[in-house]
């Protein structure tokens, strides 16, 4: 019957149990929301520690591994006794050994460029390395322009020394390598001196297609590798920008043509280049008025009505009076402010008609170009055999090298290298700018300002990006706890009864009624007898009293 009732209060007032199933699934969802929140408060604090770990912009300079490399210079230690300035009067800039203006690997020391609009001029000498067919080649150094690179160089020359008394300008070497900025040029040179083996002369070979010099105030790793089949390699940063073969690459080429221009030949005086001619039988038409302009007044136009021909367009302001205390002599002469003439509301002085274009005009008078019957083509001297021709088939082979050089000249300060080495084995080098550049490059991205955002949305789509698991594992239980409010949890209403429930509740409560109603016949029967059973006993009881008072009356002197 309970059941049977709350069923029929569920269909006969919906709202409020509607309104309890959504205060229900409500506290349930903020429930979640709260679980939810609690977990993404968690990840927000163990990232941001986890950040605040991360993001230190600085560590310390622990000097890198130079075993397996030919040479290596970091400039730590007594600097000047390896490095020798040079003598000549045109270098006044003098080189310093300093930290960098903001440093990552604190303490790490690099040859310093403190002044701009200088020369500046250092050697080093290193053990010789001569080249060989089976073993690469590697040079490879780190720049940073503190200041920025306006114009000027920033590149090393490798040469020899046997015979160089003081390393300058001129002193002959083998490459020179590294970034040079100034006007139009920018690029990294790549640049070759071959030597004839005909006539002995040093040769530049430049690298056709060179990378440009990265335009930041970082610090950059620059590279050149020669392998032994003649290709090149030029890295920054450990990537590879730009290469090519020694063979095919460099301009000039490394080996000089076969033949030649002989330079002995000359053109012949009636040769005839030009293929085109003028036709000799055309002739300018009689009509072509090459004096016609090309622009004239429009005949059409006509002076506008209102136009003052002899009317100025700017007169005095004849409303302004002179001041009192104007003084002529301290002042000057008084003179009034100029105005627009009121009369010039259409236009004032001589009227001219626009210009239009001239339909007549043709413009000067040119002959028809025909087949020049005299053209020979183009005049090429003859061809004869080189006299210097050689062929180099092994260029990557390079001779002595014992000395790096730095000479540039500069409009910029604050350009400081470091770490230069000199290899014969790829993998050392990059496990050295692995342990030095590497870890400093890290350093001072972190060290650079953070990009603006776009806002909330974007900070929140960045934060996810960043935290995948965590907002997988908290959308997850966002889910269950929402599948569970709406799915799963039990209702506190109970379900309608069935058809023979109904039929069996029906039945039993007309049993339990009828026996209420017999119950309730018997106790008011009951109820009645009680009146009277209640008057009789009341009238049986004086009777008693009466007969007890008889009794009580004998006296003793009654017997």
């Amino acid at each position: 019957l309970k059941a049977n009732t709350q069923w029929r209060v569920q269909r006969t007032d919906p709202p409020r149990q509607q309104a309890v199933g959504v205060l229900v699934a409500m506290k349930m969802s903020m429930a979640a929301a709260a679980v939810g929140a609690a977990v993404w408060l968690v990840v927000l604090v163990s990232t941001a520690m986890a950040e605040e770990e991360d993001n230190s912009t600085t560590a310390p300079y622990v000097a890198p591994e130079v075993d397996g490399l030919h040479w290596a210079e970091t400039f730590d230690g007594d600097v000047w006794s390896r490095w020798s300035p040079s003598a000549q009067e045109k270098y006044n800039g003098k080189f310093s050994v300093a930290a960098r203006n903001q440093e990552a690997l604190t303490g790490d020391l690099g040859l310093l460029i403190p002044d701009e609009a200088r020369h500046y001029g250092a050697a080093a000498k290193f053990p010789q390395i001569v080249g060989k067919k089976e073993a690469p080649f590697v040079v490879q150094f780190e720049v940073k322009f503190q200041d920025g690179l306006s114009c000027g160089g920033s590149y090393i020359k490798l040469f020899n020394s046997d015979g160089v008394e003081s390393f300058k300008d001129d002193t002959p070497y083998v490459i020179m390598f590294g970034p040079d900025r100034c006007g139009s040029t920018d690029k990294v040179h790549f640049i070759l001196q071959h030597k004839s083996p005909k006539t002995g002369k040093w040769e530049e070979k430049h690298c056709k297609d060179v990378p440009g010099v990265p335009s930041d105030n970082l610090s950059h790793l620059y590279g050149l590798i020669i392998n032994p089949d003649n290709s090149w390699e030029i890295q920054i940063d450990g990537e590879k920008k730009t290469s090519g073969s020694l063979l095919t690459s460099m301009e000039p080429p490394v080996n000089p043509p076969k033949d030649i221009d002989d330079p002995t030949d000359s053109k012949p005086e009636d040769w005839v280049d030009e293929a085109k001619m003028d036709d000799p039988d055309s002739s300018k038409p009689d009509d072509w008025d090459e004096d016609a302009p090309m622009m004239i007044p429009d005949p059409a136009a006509s002076k506008p009505s209102g136009w003052v021909d002899d009317a100025p367009a700017k007169i005095d302001d004849p409303s302004a009076v002179k001041p009192e205390d104007w003084d002529d002599d301290e002042d000057g002469e008084w003179e009034a402010p100029i105005i627009d003439n009121p009369v010039c509301s259409v236009g004032c002085g001589k009227w001219e008609a626009p210009k239009i274009s001239n339909p007549e005009y043709k413009g000067k008078w040119y002959a028809p170009k025909i087949d020049n019957p005299e053209y020979k083509g183009v005049w090429k001297p003859r061809q004869i055999p080189n006299p210097d021709y050689f062929v180099d088939e092994e260029p990557c082979i390079l001779p002595a090298i014992d000395s790096v050089g730095i000479d540039i000249w500069t409009m910029s300060k604050g350009i400081i290298f470091d770490n230069i080495v000199i290899s014969a084995d790829v993998g050392k080098a990059k496990a050295f700018a692995d342990a030095s550049f590497k870890l400093r490059h890290e350093l001072e991205l972190k060290q650079q300002p953070k990009p603006s955002r776009g806002g909330l949305l974007e900070d929140a789509m960045d934060f996810a990006s960043r935290n995948m698991a965590a907002v997988g594992v908290t959308a997850a239980a966002l889910m269950l706890a929402s599948i569970w409010c709406c799915c799963i949890r039990s209702s506190s209403v109970p379900r309608a009864p069935a058809r023979k429930e109904k039929t069996r509740l029906k039945k039993k409560a007309e049993t339990e009624k009828k026996a209420e109603d017999e119950a309730a016949e018997t106790k008011a029967k009951e109820g009645e007898r009680e009146p009277e059973e209640k008057e009789e006993k009341e009238d049986e009881e004086p009777m008693e009293e009466e007969k007890e008072g008889g009794l009580g009356d004998i006296g003793e002197d009654d017997q």
